[in-house]
């Protein structure tokens, strides 16, 4: 916290400067509109100063502190599943008004993935089944902020916009497309970008078949819209920049086809 931005310093001045006009009435002792004045003044600041400290929430998390808090759950994850041969990317899968995440072996999503182990091993179909990494995120969203995912693509594209921008503030600008069956989503300012730094240099693998808290939740608000499973097809950065990109598969609307945008 610089003491530029540092509401005790400026409280502190505050109550100070106050002191010091009530103290120079008091000195002059005029009894004039004058020395009413420096009075109202010494007060005026004295009160200032009060509020400042009683209404101060203290600094917000630095964003790249906040960023680094889940990166190493997320490398955590997809190494355990690459231990176990997983080498499928994850699919975010509704089921009743949430959302499951289900990592295959290979590239092929079982026929039945509601059984609450964490490990689906039936008929030769193979896959690592666990809670998204947004899960707390996204019921957070759903109490506090009473948010509902649209079916249709206007308003679905619209809500991963207010989310990000309004509701999480994750991201200077986001911008939400749909292009042919893919949704595209690029978040330009990303203010988490040094969790996605930490999460690639151990493998970019980690994006598309784990998936961080944010990259999670863009794909579980798909998967909720349209109802049908959802991956991560790719993420890219843009660590300069500041920008982060992210293509979510999901079904596209009748007569689409690519560069048929919103």
């Amino acid at each position: 916290m610089t003491t530029e931005n540092n509401p005790y310093r400026a409280a502190f001045l505050l109550i100070v400067a106050a002191a010091g006009l009530l103290v120079i009435a008091a000195a002059t002792g005029r009894g004039d509109i004058t020395t009413a004045t420096v009075v109202l003044a010494g007060a005026g600041c004295f009160i200032a100063g009060v509020f400042l400290l009683a209404l101060n929430k203290g600094e917000p998390l630095d964003p790249e502190i906040a960023a680094l808090l889940p990166a190493q759950g997320t490398i955590t994850i997809a190494t355990l599943c690459a231990d176990l041969g997983v080498q499928g990317d994850a699919r975010f899968v509704p089921d009743e008004g949430t959302v499951i995440e289900v990592i295959p072996v290979a590239g092929t999503l079982p026929g039945k993935t509601g059984d609450d182990y964490s490990y689906i091993t039936r008929d030769g179909e193979c896959a690592v089944r666990i809670v998204p990494a947004c899960t707390p995120l996204l019921a957070r969203l759903r109490e506090k902020h009473a948010l509902e995912v649209p079916t249709e693509d206007e308003g679905l594209l619209a809500c991963i916009v207010e989310v990000c921008d309004d509701l999480l503030e994750v991201a200077q600008k986001t911008e939400a497309v749909r292009d042919g069956e893919n949704i595209v989503v690029t978040l330009t300012g990303y203010r988490l970008i040094s969790g996605c730094e930490t999460v690639r240099a151990a493998s970019p693998k980690c994006c598309t078949m784990v998936g961080c808290p944010v990259c999670s939740l863009l794909a579980a608000i798909v998967a909720l819209g349209k109802n049908v499973p959802t991956t991560i097809e790719h993420v890219s950065v843009d660590e300069k920049r500041g920008v982060l990109r992210v293509i979510l598969t999901g079904p596209a609307p009748r007569g689409a086809g690519p560069g048929n945008l919103r």
